[in-house]
């Protein structure tokens, strides 16, 4: 085995006897969120040697080769072999200024894009053997840790994207690579049973800038690979160049360990051309991490998109003063503003008026001695993450001030704010003034009141992450009320950050677009941990066949009404798939593994929030069944309605089975629409009948909530009683 400086003594992947068996008899759920088996895959997990990697990198970056990016552009390779026609141009960095040079692809090189994907997608179409790659990528993967490679994504990365802090990025890579690694070899499992199939049509890989390395070279690249999935890694408009060096790190790997060319793609192409390529090959999934804007037009054109989309980090606290000041300032500052997490939007109580709480913020939170620097490699040297750089651009927006000659601009108010921009990569923080007595727990019932407020805007805007600073019963309210994906529980004396989250501890990770526009966004919300190629995977017909004639367990048996109604034998045995998956998520919810308090798991829709299914006419209850049941079998029944369109063919069943506990309504189109507009709507399901059955984790999560919550402290036993008694929590009902 390969060993590694980046690991403490100890190698980064299993040995090769351990990645190609699997325990007899065991169930393979650990694919699945939030079951025992997904809890199972945190134990024993590599480390990072971060001294090792911070020297090697600083090492690189004063031995670049300037001229290397411009002397070697970026281009395309197919079957691994670089293609020479097309336009060259400049390419620029995180700040706009020209990094180098790329060849982009013309009609020859589209063409030879999409002969090579079309090849793929006839063989994907028409399996013979499915095949995979553990031993050599799990070989790969340990070379790219180690701190010679690493050391050049870090530094590549630091130049091109100008990211202050990769360090992290590849120490959460090394535990959080191992527990995805753990998950793939479980899904392939179950397709050697036979349970389910692997699509293994190629993946574009739509590169993101700030996280690239784990994000997409990682999770998206190599745990596609591992299984034979081929991936074609796509260009970007800008900061392309160090996504584009460590494709070509991989290339040189997968061929110096003698894996099949057609495996890894580099496509070079302009915008339109790489939509050409989502439109001409719709089986194809796209993974994408990015803007709400993009990859809603992304799913328009591409149905199988997986995307991973922003949302305005929201902090709240109950009082300020120094430590408070500080979560704020290195909250709003994380790489100048460039991390998924950093913080954009306060509720502010405790600290006086408008004008005081805009005094203040300038003053403690913003100081005129706040870190700047001129380029990354001197935070990487300093070892921080939030420095503000000195010739970073900066624009004023109409309704912001700025913060005398600082790049901050802030604005304070006291209502919430509507349609926030993120404004990438610069310090933009919004501020809504309360009073204290607004923001107490106690008057979270309150009709109209401002917590209710808070709550509604929550659920709008979704914000990726949520912190509190204050009581817990506050907190507790709201992450209740709220689809967080991300929780943080603070106190005035150990203040909680927005940018607070280690997935591979067991503080699960996602980016949801708002429940009610997530299927415009994606297939499915991307839960990280969890390997990538289960989103492309889906059960065969014939084991969905069997397990359909297998009887339910006696805690469900109150479902077997409901399964007798469906009449195509796969749809009931994924509805068997769907409550088995249920039941073993009730189990949790599940214990963090890191040094803070955390609890994750599968929960109902927030508290008080109605989801509404819609019958209309032509979709039988087979397609129905599968979406009622995460609702039907669990403690989210009274969160569920059914709006039936008359003489629509579900609608007939639903009435044979007087379905205990679920409101039934009888309406239009038009009268839902304009429920919906009145507000009081959480989500609307629109049943279709299922071309094909995919993982009950993917598919239960764009119904139900997924996610985690946390306290800033170790063995927080008030943050445990309060939060894990939660009804919020997935529950099996009582028969």
């Amino acid at each position: 085995m390969l060993k590694t400086l980046c690991c403490n003594g100890r190698a980064i992947s299993w040995s090769a006897k351990k990645l190609l068996s699997a325990s007899s008899g065991m169930t393979y759920r650990g694919y699945h969120f939030g079951t025992a088996q997904y809890y199972a895959a945190f134990n024993d997990l590599p480390t990072a040697d971060t001294a090792a990697l911070r020297k090697a990198t600083l090492e690189y970056l004063s031995s670049i080769d300037k001229k290397l990016w411009f002397n070697q552009p970026i281009q395309s390779f197919v079957y691994g072999k670089a293609l020479d026609e097309g336009d060259v141009i400049d390419t620029v960095d995180a700040h706009g200024k020209v990094n180098g040079k790329q060849l982009v692809g013309n009609e020859n090189t589209f063409k030879a894009v999409v002969e090579l994907v079309e090849r793929l997608t006839a063989e994907a179409d028409t399996p013979s053997s499915a095949v995979d790659y553990r031993e050599a990528i799990a070989k790969i993967e340990q070379l790219l840790l180690s701190p010679q490679f690493a050391s050049q994504l870090i530094g590549n990365q630091a130049l091109d994207f100008l990211k202050q802090d990769g360090i992290t990025e590849i120490e959460e890579s090394v535990m959080a690579n191992a527990v995805e690694r753990k998950m793939n070899l479980e899904l392939r499992a179950d397709e050697e049973g036979g349970k389910i199939a692997i699509g293994r049509h190629p993946a574009f890989v739509a590169c993101v800038s700030n996280f690239t390395n784990f994000l997409d070279l990682f999770r998206k690249t190599l745990r596609n690979l591992e299984l034979g999935v081929p991936v074609v890694v796509l260009s970007r408009s800008n900061t392309s160049q160090h996504c584009f060096r460590w494709y070509v790190l991989l290339q040189k790997m997968v061929t110096d360990h003698g894996l099949p060319s057609h495996l890894l793609t580099f496509a070079s192409l302009n915008l339109e051309h790489q939509r050409q390529l989502f439109k001409r090959f719709p089986k194809s999934p796209v993974y994408f991490t990015g803007s709400r804007e993009v990859a809603k037009a992304l799913k328009e054109i591409a149905p199988k998109a997986i995307s991973s989309t922003g949302g305005p980090n929201t902090m709240v606290n109950t009082a300020m003063n120094p430590a408070i000041s500080e979560s704020i300032r290195m909250s709003a500052c994380i790489e100048n503003s460039g991390q998924c997490t950093a913080l954009r939007h306060v509720v502010q109580a405790g600290a006086g008026s408008v004008g005081d709480v805009t005094a203040g913020i300038k003053a403690n939170v913003f100081p005129g001695s706040l870190p700047r620097v001129a380029h990354p490699s001197e935070s990487l040297e300093a070892g921080t993450f939030f420095a503000l750089f000195k010739d970073g651009p900066f624009a004023i927006r109409s309704g912001y001030e700025q913060h005398g000659d600082l790049p901050v601009a802030l604005r304070v108010g006291t209502e919430l704010p509507q349609n926030i921009q993120e404004n990438w990569r610069e310090v933009y923080l919004d501020v809504t003034n309360r009073s204290e007595d607004d923001l107490k727990w106690e008057k979270a019932d309150e009709k109209d009141g401002f917590l209710q407020q808070l709550c509604k805007w929550l659920l709008t805007e979704q914000p990726i992450s949520l912190s509190v600073n204050g009581p817990y019963e506050l907190g507790l309210k709201l992450w209740e009320r709220t689809s967080q994906v991300v929780f943080t529980q603070g106190s005035h004396a150990a203040p909680a950050l927005s940018c607070q989250a280690r997935p591979q501890e067991g503080e699960c990770f996602g980016e949801f677009a708002p429940r009610s526009e997530l299927l415009l966004h994606s297939r499915f919300p991307v839960v990280i941990p969890s390997p990538t190629p289960a989103y492309n995977s889906a059960y065969t017909p014939s084991f969905l066949t069997k397990t359909a004639q297998d009887p339910l367990p006696s805690d469900l048996a109150f479902c077997e009404p409901l399964l007798q109604k469906v009449t195509d034998p796969a749809a009931k045995g994924f509805c068997k798939v769907v409550l088995e998956y249920l039941r073993a998520a009730s189990e949790g919810p599940w214990e963090g593994k890191g040094a803070r308090t955390c609890l994750f798991g599968v929960q109902r829709t927030p508290l008080g929030a109605v989801t509404v299914i819609r019958l209309e006419k032509g979709v039988s209850f087979d397609a129905v069944c599968p979406y009622l049941l995460p609702f039907f079998a669990t403690n989210a029944r009274d969160a569920v309605e059914l709006s039936v369109e008359g003489g629509a063919p579900a609608a007939t069943t639903v009435s044979e089975l007087k379905l205990p506990g679920v409101k039934v309504t009888e309406e239009t189109a038009a009268a839902l629409e304009k429920r919906v507009k009145e507000g009081g709507i959480y989500n609307v399901v629109r049943p279709e009948p299922m071309a094909e059955f995919p993982m009950p984790g993917q598919f239960v999560s764009t119904l139900l909530c997924v996610g985690h919550c946390k306290s800033v402290q170790s063995n927080d036993k008030l943050f445990l009683d309060l939060f894990r008694s939660s009804p919020k929590w997935i529950r099996i009902n009582a028969p």
